[in-house]
Formats: structure tokens, C-alpha cells, sequence
């Protein structure tokens, strides 16, 4: 007759089983979360079915060679199933971290949202050093929408991003913090350093659709002598940006 503390072990390690089958399925229709780690488990756990059905019955169909088969099981399921939540660990780091990331990062053009600046800012912050809090804005975005439609309306804020990107390089960092507008925090001390970098990066997304009134308009802070909080930094910098812009639509 069957103990009923057995039985009840083995149900238990059969639910987990079938949990982990579940599993097993939904990762591999879900290509960025396929991983050989529910395999791993998978197996550890049906050596521990196999072994726990063994153990039940085993008063039945006791044997030596049932004995050490089921210890045999025990033993690899153990050593796999171990194997498989190390792994698993790694995983579950990994896909935090994938989370963490893309919830810093803007969809569309794939540098920083505001949430991620927000978090640049309060790191490069506590090197005490001066940096320039940049604004740039795209002019002409609707004229584009209306006259290319928006699919060529958001190349052209994807093309700009990726300028921003290229120009600043590891010397900064490139933000997208509203429809048109960009932000970036550049690690520079020298002025002539910022201005040739504006100066690249206005020129080649001038470059996009060559249009009148279209381009970037550009305004800069400095931190600490133009604030020391990213709101009074990006209120500096969007009023010269607005007079950059104010200062092309004059002379335009």
C-alpha cells in the first residue's frame, strides 16, 4: 500500500512539472525570451517525477535495481534541477536588467526617455564638475508631417537622434524628451568644444530635407552657473533655444 505522504510528494513534484511544461511553451513562441534554462529545469524535474513515482509505488515493485534506479534519479535530478536554478538566476538578472533598460530608453529612436536623462543627470551631478545641459529642438516638424507624411516625420527625428548620437559620442549624453525636442548633457568644459558639436550636429540635420525653416534650433545651460537642478537648466537653455529659433525665422 502506498504511503500518503509519498503520494502527496509526488502530486506536488507532477504540478511543478506541468507548470514548468506551461512554461517551457510560452518561451518558445517568445524568441527574446528563449533560453536553454527551462530545459534545464524541465529535466531536473521529471527525473524528480520519475523518482518520486518510483519512491510510491516502490513497496509494490521493490527491487534492487528499482532502488537504484530511483536513487540514480534522485541523485542527476538534484544535480540538473541545481544546475538549472543557478542559470536561472543569471537569466532573471539579465531580463531585470533588459527591463530596467528599456524603460530608460525612447522606442522610436532608442536613446534616453526623460525618466533615463533624469537618471544621467543625478549621476553626473555628483562628479561636482561643470557640463552643459543642451536643448535642441526640430524646426519645420509639421511642414514635414503635412508635406511627407508622418512615416518620413519620424525618420526624420530618428535620423536627427542618431546624429546627436554620433557627434556627442562618449563625451555625453543624447535624450529624446518630447515630440521634437532633444536634450543632451554634454560632459565638455570648453566652450569651443560645444559649439563645434552644435555646429556638426545642425549641419547635417540641415541636411535632411534642405528645406527653409527646417533644421534644429539649439540652446545651452551650464551647470552650476546657470542652475543647479535640471528644470532651471532646461528653462536657460529653451530661452536661448527659442531665440536661436527666433533669431533663423528674422534672418530666414
Amino acid at each position: 500500500m502506498c504511503d500518503i505522504k509519498k503520494i502527496i510528494v509526488f502530486i506536488s513534484v507532477v504540478t511543478l512539472l506541468f507548470y514548468m511544461i506551461r512554461l517551457l511553451h510560452f518561451t518558445r513562441r517568445k524568441w527574446e525570451l528563449r533560453t536553454h534554462t527551462f530545459i534545464i529545469l524541465f529535466l531536473g524535474l521529471l527525473l524528480f517525477t520519475i523518482a518520486t513515482f518510483i519512491d510510491m509505488v516502490f513497496s509494490i515493485i521493490g527491487s534492487k535495481f528499482t532502488y537504484i534506479f530511483m536513487r540514480t534519479c534522485f541523485t542527476l535530478g538534484t544535480v540538473i534541477y541545481i544546475s538549472g536554478v543557478i542559470l536561472w538566476t543569471n537569466y532573471t538578472k539579465k531580463v531585470i536588467e533588459k527591463f530596467e533598460e528599456l524603460a530608460l530608453k525612447d522606442p522610436m529612436t532608442n536613446i534616453f526617455n526623460r525618466k533615463g536623462i533624469d537618471k544621467v543627470y543625478k549621476r553626473v551631478c555628483k562628479s561636482n564638475n561643470p557640463f552643459y545641459v543642451i536643448i535642441c529642438d526640430l524646426d519645420g516638424m509639421k511642414k514635414i508631417n503635412d508635406k511627407y507624411g508622418h512615416v518620413q516625420g519620424d525618420k526624420y527625428i530618428v535620423s536627427t537622434a542618431k546624429i546627436m548620437t554620433d557627434a556627442i559620442g562618449e563625451k555625453g549624453y543624447v535624450g529624446r524628451i518630447g515630440g521634437d525636442e532633444f536634450i543632451i548633457i554634454g560632459e565638455y568644459q570648453d566652450i569651443n568644444q560645444i559649439e563645434q558639436a552644435v555646429f556638426t550636429i545642425q549641419s547635417l540635420v540641415y541636411q535632411i530635407f534642405s528645406e527653409k525653416n527646417t533644421g534644429l534650433s539649439i540652446g545651452y545651460s551650464l551647470f552650476p552657473s546657470d542652475g543647479d537642478t535640471l528644470e532651471d537648466l532646461i528653462k536657460v537653455a529653451d530661452i536661448r533655444m527659442y531665440s536661436d529659433k527666433a533669431s533663423k525665422r528674422k534672418h530666414g
